[in-house]
């Protein structure tokens, strides 16, 4: 397969936004601030503005970047819509993604099977107690992950309490 650089699902949104529409999804993001905070006094109060400058920046006045930077200290997702509109996402410096992890686990366990399962392996194509041995660390790894999965699974099929 081969990718294009305009291929949207290798790089993303090179057009820029209209004033509106980054406003707008910039609003967003901070509704959800003023929400988190508790209220627009508290929000406010928070990110060090008063009331009426944060009115001015909520009816059209583009939030600056200073701003925008003690926005994001009361909601970490004030940019997602902003940055989802490009097509990219804002992720902590040291976020890991379980399903990475998975991934890298289970083709682990697959070479370890392909290298016990090989012709030149000891016991040829027959697996031998040493190799079993082995691969008993990554097997329960991949146990372990996959029951997480799975309990995953089951509490989005389980049915939620009526209030």
């Amino acid at each position: 397969m081969q990718c294009s650089m305009s291929d949207h699902t290798v790089v993303g949104s090179r057009a820029p936004l209209t004033k509106a529409r980054l406003h707008a999804k910039l609003m967003r993001g901070i509704a959800r601030g003023i929400d988190k905070a508790g209220g627009k006094g508290r929000f406010a109060d928070a990110i060090d503005l008063s009331v009426q400058a944060l009115d001015k920046q909520l009816s059209g006045s583009m939030p600056s970047v200073e701003v925008l930077d003690r926005m994001l200290t009361v909601e970490d997702t004030i940019l997602d819509d902003w940055m989802r509109g490009h097509g990219k996402r804002v992720v902590d410096e040291n976020a890991v993604c379980d399903v990475d992890d998975m991934q890298l686990l289970i083709s682990r366990v697959l070479v370890m099977i392909a290298e016990a399962e090989h012709p030149d392996g000891p016991g040829g194509r027959t697996v031998v107690p040493q190799e079993y041995l082995a691969g008993e660390k990554l097997m329960r790894d991949l146990h372990s992950v996959s029951g997480q999965w799975l309990e995953k699974c089951a509490a989005i099929r389980r049915p939620r309490e009526v209030a």
